[in-house]
C-alpha cells in the first residue's frame, strides 16, 4: 500500500467523528485570532478620522501618509504570516498559537500610547507579524481537528469572525467619538481586553495530531486523537521533511499559484474599499459620525454573507461559493464607479442615488464575504500537506498583503488625482480578475480528508 493510500484512512477516527464540544471550543479560541484582526484593521479606519486632525500625526493628512498608516498592519502581517506559519510547521501550532497573542497584547498597549505618525506606524508594523502569524496557525488548527464533512463551516467560521470584529470595531468607534481628540487611544486599547482572555484559554487547546504523526511522533497523535474524539487510530508514521520549496513542487504549484492569485485580487478590492469605507461614506455625502455608523451597519451585511459561507460551502462546494463572491464584488464596485463618474457629489446620498448607492455597498458586503472572504480560509487548509500546511497558508496570507498594501496605498492616490470613479473601477477590475482566476484554477475540494486532498 502507497504512502498516500495509508494516510488516507489513518485518521479516521478525526475525518469521521461528530462534532462536539472540543471541535467547537478549539474554533471559537482559533478564530478569536481573526475576530481580533478584523477589529484592528477596522477601526485604524476610524482612528484615521481622528489621526489626521492631529498636529503630532499630520504626515497621516497626507495621501501616502494616509495610505502608509493603513497598510502598516498589513505590512506586518506579509512577513508575518509565511515566516511564522513556516515555523508552525517546523515546531508545532501550539508553540506560536501562544507567542502571537502576547505579541499582539504587547504592541496593542503599545499602539494606545503612540506619540507620533512613525511610533503609531512601526508598533502597528510589528502588530501585524502577529496577526498574519494567526492567520497561518489558526486556521490550520481548526482543518486539522475538524471532521471532513464540515470541515468547511469550521473554516468558514474564520470568516465570519473577522466581519463580528470589524462591526465591533465600529460600533465601539461610533460610541467613543464623542470622548474627543483622544479617544482613538481607547479604541486601541480595548483590543487589549479580548486578547488577554484568548491567551489564558488557548493554553489548553492540544498540538494537532496530524503535526504530531508528521513529525514521528505516532503515540502523542493517538493520545491526541482519543482526548479529542474518544478513540484512536493505528498510527504509525515517520518524521516527515518540512520544506517552504514544496509548495512550488509540480504537486503543488497550481494550486500555490491560483490560492495566492486569487486572494491577492480579492484583498487589492476589499482593503481598499473596507478600511477607507468611513472615507469614501463621507465623499459620498454623509456626515462624519453617518459615515462611521454607515460602516457598522455595511459590516454587520458582511456577517450575513459569513454566515451563508457557513450554510453553502460543505454542500454547494468551495469553488461555486469563491466564484459567487468575486462575481458579486465586481458588479456592484462596476455600478458604484458608473455612479461616481456620472452624478454630482452634493446628489450622492439622497434619493434613488442614496439607494442606488445602499444597495451596491450591501451586495458588495454580502458577496464578498460569501465567497473569497471565508473560503480563503478554507482553500488555503486543503490545498496543501501537514508538512506544509501552515506555510501554505502564510504564503496565501502574505501574498494577498501585497495585494492589500497595494489597494490600501493606491486609492488615495488614484481619489486625489482622478476622483472615486477611478479609484472603485480599479477595484472592480480586481473583482473580475479573481474570478477568472476561480474558474480556471480552482479545484473542488468538498467532502474529502486532508490525506486525499494533498497526497495524491
Amino acid at each position: 500500500m502507497s504512502e498516500g493510500e495509508t494516510k488516507k484512512s489513518v485518521f479516521s477516527s478525526l475525518d469521521d467523528a461528530s462534532p462536539n464540544k472540543t471541535h467547537f471550543r478549539i474554533t471559537a479560541l482559533s478564530v478569536a485570532g481573526t475576530f481580533l484582526d478584523g477589529y484592528d484593521i477596522s477601526i485604524i479606519g476610524v482612528a484615521l478620522t481622528i489621526i489626521t486632525a492631529l498636529s503630532a500625526f499630520s504626515y497621516a493628512s497626507t495621501p501616502l501618509g494616509k495610505g502608509l498608516m493603513a497598510a502598516s498592519t498589513v505590512i506586518g502581517m506579509l512577513f508575518g504570516a509565511l515566516s511564522i506559519g513556516y515555523v508552525t510547521d517546523l515546531r508545532g501550532r501550539k508553540f506560536m498559537y501562544m507567542w502571537d497573542m502576547v505579541i499582539f497584547i504587547v504592541f496593542t498597549a503599545l499602539i494606545s500610547v503612540s506619540f507620533n505618525f512613525w511610533s503609531l506606524f512601526t508598533f502597528r508594523l510589528i502588530l501585524g507579524l502577529a496577526i498574519g502569524a494567526d492567520y497561518a496557525i489558526g486556521a490550520t488548527i481548526i482543518s486539522e481537528f475538524s471532521p471532513k464533512k464540515s470541515r468547511g463551516k469550521f473554516l468558514a467560521s474564520d470568516g465570519l469572525a473577522w466581519w463580528v470584529g470589524a462591526a465591533f470595531a465600529y460600533v465601539v468607534g461610533y460610541l467613543l467619538l464623542p470622548l474627543g481628540s483622544n479617544s482613538w487611544r481607547l479604541m486601541f486599547a480595548i483590543g487589549i481586553i479580548p486578547a488577554i482572555a484568548v491567551l489564558v484559554l488557548r493554553r489548553k487547546v492540544p498540538e494537532s495530531a496530524r503535526w504530531l504523526a508528521n513529525r514521528g511522533n505516532s503515540s502523542g497523535a493517538r493520545d491526541i486523537e482519543k482526548q479529542v474524539v474518544g478513540k484512536s487510530d493505528d498510527i504509525n508514521s515517520s518524521r516527515q521533511r518540512v520544506s517552504f520549496f514544496t509548495l512550488f513542487n509540480s504537486k503543488y504549484v497550481k494550486n500555490t499559484i491560483y490560492f495566492g492569485t486569487a486572494w491577492f485580487f480579492y484583498d487589492v478590492a476589499f482593503y481598499g474599499i473596507g478600511l477607507f469605507t468611513p472615507t469614501i461614506l463621507v465623499l459620498l455625502g454623509l456626515t462624519h459620525s453617518l459615515s462611521i455608523l454607515g460602516s457598522a451597519i455595511f459590516s454587520s451585511i458582511a456577517i450575513i454573507g459569513s454566515i451563508l459561507c457557513i450554510l453553502t460551502v460543505d454542500s454547494w462546494g468551495r469553488k461555486p461559493v469563491t466564484i459567487l463572491g468575486f462575481l458579486g464584488m465586481f458588479m456592484s464596485l462596476f455600478v458604484l464607479a458608473f455612479v461616481a463618474f456620472r452624478i454630482p457629489k452634493d446628489a450622492f446620498a439622497v434619493g434613488t442615488i442614496g439607494a442606488l448607492i445602499a444597495s451596491m455597498y450591501i451586495l458588495f458586503e454580502l458577496t464578498q464575504s460569501w465567497g473569497m472572504g471565508s473560503t480563503d480560509f478554507v482553500y488555503g487548509q486543503e490545498l496543501f500537506p501537514t508538512s506544509i500546511r501552515a506555510t501554505g497558508q502564510g504564503w496565501g496570507t502574505s501574498i494577498s498583503r501585497i495585494g492589500a498594501i497595494l489597494g490600501l496605498t493606491t486609492f488615495p492616490t488614484i481619489v486625489s488625482l482622478y476622483g472615486l470613479g477611478y479609484g472603485l473601477l480599479f477595484f472592480s477590475v480586481a473583482g473580475l480578475i479573481g474570478m477568472i482566476l476561480t474558474v480556471f484554477l480552482a479545484p473542488e475540494t468538498k467532502n474529502k480528508t486532508l490525506e486525499e486532498l494533498t497526497e495524491r
